[in-house]
């Protein structure tokens, strides 16, 4: 009876472990072949955190869909000058989560900026985008 025990657990170990890289593994193959390259971006007061992730690392080339979430009280924006974003965010309510799509078409490293006074560190809210 014990080594039909063992033979179940470690049968249920791995079927959850294969799972779960199955699942890891489909969703990095759909992200490479999608038509957009998926990124997330937090909008946070920098005095709770400024964005999050600061810098964004995305393909040259790629048409981008990027997701920002606002997760504070306040209102933000979002502008990125060098790129032609679609659709122009110039307001991101409480709680909202907006959709900015554009295409990397130039390698550098290129500034994102709140455009709605947030708060007294404004100013400060920027962040950078790597087209590599």
């Amino acid at each position: 009876m014990k080594r039909n025990e063992f033979i179940a657990v470690t049968l249920m170990i791995l079927v959850t472990i294969g799972t779960i890289a199955a699942v890891f593994s489909y969703e990095s193959y759909r992200r490479r072949s999608a038509e957009y390259f998926f990124v997330e971006l937090i909008a946070r007061s920098p005095n709770n955190g400024n964005w999050y992730p600061k810098e964004l690392k995305v393909p040259y080339g790629k048409k981008i869909k990027l997701h920002i979430r606002n997760i504070e009280t306040v209102s933000h924006g979002f502008a990125l000058p060098d790129f032609d974003t679609e659709p122009s965010s110039s307001e991101i309510k409480a709680g909202e989560v907006v959709e900015v799509t554009f295409v990397a078409d130039k390698r550098g490293s290129f500034p994102f900026m709140c455009t709605a006074w947030c708060s007294e560190e404004h100013m400060q809210m920027n962040g950078k985008l790597l087209v590599e």
